[in-house]
């Protein structure tokens, strides 16, 4: 599907709609359903929007803050091109931890309106928050993913945002 130029764009579209839908279920397996939200936006002062979280957990004190990102590793990159290697790690492993970096210091900014799909304000305990937790999950299987995370990944500290859970969504299964 990929190959076909007129739906390649459309195809990656849908790949990364599966992978947040596809992580979304599996979290409510866990946390239940009225602790887990898909689709939600972060709201500045004048509605404007300064963040997009795929998924979001609350529960116990805790946020996990999920990064869908369905760019795939490209053949130049399977083959050792290491430039074509960080490109593509940038496009997909960097890019989401950034997102999820961003929102996990708005989700603590008290100053911002969360809201749900629905565009629904979630009423959400952000000040008794402990830890938030980053999950940057792509589409595709990629055994290098934990090595090129460790190697590439440029972090951000913080005091209550943990570093990230770097991973494929075969691994978010395994690990639901």
């Amino acid at each position: 599907m990929s190959a076909e130029r007129s739906y390649r764009d459309k195809a990656m579209e849908n790949r990364g709609l599966f992978t947040e839908g596809f992580s979304f279920r599996k979290l409510v397996e866990i946390f239940g359903a009225r602790n887990v939200f898909q689709n939600v936006k972060i709201l500045g002062f004048s509605g404007d929007v300064a963040g997009e979280i795929d998924v979001l957990v609350f529960w116990g004190g805790r946020a996990i803050v999920l990064q869908a990102k369905s760019k795939k590793l490209t053949l130049e990159a399977r083959k050792g091109n290491d430039k074509q290697l960080q490109a593509d790690f940038k496009m997909s492993v960097q890019d989401s931890y950034d997102q999820g970096i961003s929102c996990a210091e708005l989700l603590v900014d008290g100053d911002f309106k969360i809201i749900d799909f629905n565009h629904k304000e979630l009423r959400l305990d952000r000040a008794g928050l402990k830890s938030i937790y980053l999950f940057c999950v792509v589409s595709d299987h990629y055994p290098a993913l934990s090595f090129q995370s460790r190697q590439f990944l440029n972090l951000k500290k913080s005091d209550r945002i943990c570093p990230p859970f770097v991973m494929d969504i075969f691994t978010l299964d395994v690990m639901v």
